[in-house]
């Protein structure tokens, strides 16, 4: 395929137990002759060598060493042959129509658009309460509108937005996060469209679901603190006020979760856990703070 309309990023790290369900989700969306995938795997699960013999359609660019989102993104972005470039992650399904979805959208003047963010394994509690911890501004039922942020398990993009803002941010998590900052301060919308939707796998062991929203809130304090250039004394004085960011973030995902109550049971049933998650969350950001935004 020399000419695609869009090209379908896939950034993969120990990926062996999800990225199959993902790839066999794009291979039946129908048209495949109108768009490529291309897969940036870090893994060291054997990922890549089941990639090779399961998916041959797959362009497939390993490294031994391991990429964050970010890096791996614009590893496939240098390598895109599509007007449109969307990311999908490696934890994720996409359902019949996303493709057609994402093009679609794309017939609009926006050069970015995030899509919605459905629980992809509804029967653990520990997977729901990762799940609204990082997911419930982009549930499914939530109207079309302009936001500051899009989801990176779910986001696309008209390839001249690289050209315009550059490349992802290395090294981090929210390197999307800080790419949309980027785009927000030139005046530059991000549009919310829910029909590109795609259901997201969320952590289920309760332990490892903490980890990840330490690490993850820590990114995003020293992200924030160098794309913002904060002082010591702006940075100590978030610190200091993380009990209230917590409690704002809180309320939030609360207020998002009775607007939208499309999974308001399984919410309520998990709320002491979403608890546990945003106070594990602040409490990174908090440490990225105090640490600094770094080099």
């Amino acid at each position: 395929m020399s000419d695609p309309r869009l090209s379908v990023i896939i950034a993969s790290y120990n990926s062996r137990d999800t990225i199959g369900s993902c790839l066999r989700s794009l291979r039946e969306q129908g048209d495949t002759n109108s768009f490529e995938v291309i897969v940036v795997n870090s893994s060291r699960d054997g990922t890549g060598e089941f990639l090779r013999q399961s998916f041959p359609e797959v362009r497939l660019f390993h490294f031994d060493e391991r990429k964050f989102c970010g890096d791996a993104r614009n590893i496939g972005i240098a390598e895109a042959r599509g007007g449109i470039v969307a990311f999908i992650d490696a934890d994720c399904v996409a359902p019949p129509g996303w493709v057609e979805a994402v093009l679609r959208a794309h017939e609009s003047d926006h050069l970015a658009i995030g899509g919605a963010i459905a629980n992809g394994n509804t029967e653990s509690l520990v997977g729901w309460a990762a799940y609204f911890t990082e997911f419930s501004k982009w549930m499914p039922g939530t109207p079309g509108k302009m936001m500051e942020d899009i989801a990176g398990a779910n986001m696309s993009y008209k390839a001249a937005a690289f050209d315009e803002f550059g490349s992802f941010i290395t090294g981090t998590y929210c390197s999307d996060t800080e790419f949309h900052w980027r785009m927000e301060k030139s005046g530059r919308k991000l549009l919310f469209n829910p029909s590109t939707e795609v259901s997201h796998c969320s952590i289920e062991e309760f332990g490892s679901f903490l980890a990840h929203e330490v690490f993850h809130g820590r990114c995003f304090a020293r992200v924030r603190s160098r794309a913002c250039s904060f002082p010591a004394w702006k940075r100590s004085a978030y610190a200091l006020l993380m009990p209230l960011v917590a409690i704002k973030l809180m309320a939030e995902i609360v207020l998002e979760n009775l607007v939208n109550r499309i999974y308001l049971k399984y919410f309520l049933f998990s709320l002491p856990l979403v608890v546990l998650g945003v106070a594990s969350w602040s409490l990174g950001e908090l440490l990225g703070y105090l640490q600094g935004g770094g080099k």
